[in-house]
C-alpha cells in the first residue's frame, strides 16, 4: 500500500469515526486546525534568516510564522501524517481566499462566528473546488477524495481536533500572519516558502537528519513527556534535546516547550514543578523567556500569569 493510500485509509476512518489502532499519541491522530500557542511571542527573541528551521508540524501555523522571518528553509515533522496535506491546503487555500477573515470563515468551526457555537459555510465546497486547482500531487488527490466522500462538516468535524479550539481574536493577536498586511504578504509570496516535511517521532528525527540546522522548535510537545517515556520524563527529555543538539549549529537554537501559565503549580506534570524543572534544565545552556499570558488562549483562566517557552542555545 502507498504511503498516500494509508492516509487516505487513516483520514477516512476518522472522519466515518471508526477505531483506529495506534499505539502512541492516539490524541494526535486528529488534527489540530490552528495554534493554541501564542507564537507571535514564542518567535520574537530569534533572528531566523538565512537559518535552516525545523519545527513540529502541527497546525501548520509554525510554518508560516517562520516563513515571515525569512529562513532559508523550513522542515516540519510530526508523527500524524496526516498534517502535511494541511499544510498544502492552508498554502493553496491563500492563493483563493482574498482576506484573513475568508481564511478563517474557511477553516473555523468550533466557537465561531461569536454569535453562534460553529460555522456551516466551513470547508464550502464551491470555495474548495477554487482551492483545489492549486493544490498539486498526492495533497490534490487526497483532499479531492475526502471532499467526494464525505460532506463538509464531516470532514471538518471529524478529521480534525475540535479540543481547545481557539476563537478568532486569540488567533489575530497569536499570529503574525493573520494580520492583514502579513496575510497579503503571503498570498503574493506563497510560493517561494521552501518547505519539506518527515513523518516521524521526535525521538528518532537524530537519526533521520542527514544536515545540521540551526533552530529547531518543539511547540508544546513537552508537556506529553509523560506519554513518550515511561519513567523519568523529563531527564528522557533532556536526553533528547541532548541528541537534537548534535545537528544544531553553533549558536543555534532549540525551543524545547512552550508552556502555558507557568505559574500554575496545580497541573501534576513534572514540567509544573519548580523545583523538578529547575534540577533538570538549568543555566546557563537553558533559559526561560516569559510573557504576559494571552486572554482566550489555551489554558486561560483569566489570570495574570505567564507563558513561557524554555530554550537551549548551543555554543
Amino acid at each position: 500500500m502507498t504511503k498516500l493510500a494509508q492516509d487516505l485509509e487513516l483520514a477516512h476512518a476518522l472522519i466515518e469515526d471508526k477505531e483506529k489502532i495506534r499505539e502512541y499519541y492516539s490524541l494526535f491522530d486528529r488534527i489540530w486546525p490552528f495554534t493554541t500557542i501564542n507564537m507571535k511571542q514564542e518567535l520574537a527573541p530569534f533572528d531566523l534568516e538565512n537559518k535552516k528551521c525545523i519545527t513540529i508540524q502541527g497546525s501548520s501555523d509554525h510554518i508560516f510564522e517562520l516563513f515571515l522571518k525569512h529562513p532559508s528553509q523550513i522542515i516540519g515533522i510530526d508523527t500524524n501524517p496526516l498534517t502535511e496535506y494541511l499544510y498544502y491546503l492552508k498554502n493553496a487555500a491563500f492563493a483563493v481566499l482574498e482576506t484573513r477573515e475568508d481564511f478563517l470563515k474557511f477553516f473555523r468551526w468550533h466557537d465561531y462566528p461569536k454569535f453562534c457555537k460553529n460555522n456551516h459555510q466551513v470547508f464550502d465546497k464551491d470555495i474548495f473546488q477554487e482551492i483545489e486547482k492549486y493544490l498539486i500531487g498526492d495533497a490534490k488527490i487526497f483532499w479531492q477524495e475526502l471532499f467526494d466522500c464525505h460532506s463538509s462538516i464531516e470532514i471538518r468535524k471529524n478529521l480534525f481536533n475540535e479540543y481547545d479550539e481557539t476563537n478568532d481574536r486569540a488567533l489575530y493577536q497569536a499570529l503574525n500572519y493573520l494580520s492583514e498586511e502579513n496575510y497579503q504578504y503571503i498570498r503574493e509570496n506563497r510560493n517561494k516558502i521552501n518547505f519539506a516535511f518527515k513523518n516521524i517521532d521526535i525521538r528518532n528525527l537524530n537519526e533521520e537528519l542527514t544536515e545540521n540546522c540551526d533552530f529547531i522548535i518543539l511547540s508544546n510537545i513537552i508537556l506529553y513527556a509523560h506519554y513518550m517515556y515511561k519513567e523519568n520524563h523529563l531527564e528522557e527529555f533532556k536526553s533528547l534535546i541532548e541528541l537534537l543538539s548534535q545537528r544544531v549549529n553553533n549558536g543555534g537554537n532549540i525551543v524545547v516547550g512552550y508552556l502555558y501559565d507557568i505559574e500554575n503549580e496545580n497541573d501534576a506534570r513534572d514540567i509544573y514543578s519548580r523545583k523538578i524543572r529547575d534540577s533538570i534544565f538549568y543555566e546557563p545552556e537553558y533559559r526561560y523567556f516569559y510573557f504576559q499570558k494571552m486572554h482566550d488562549l489555551h489554558c486561560d483562566r483569566k489570570t495574570n500569569n505567564h507563558d513561557t517557552c524554555l530554550v537551549y542555545t548551543k555554543k
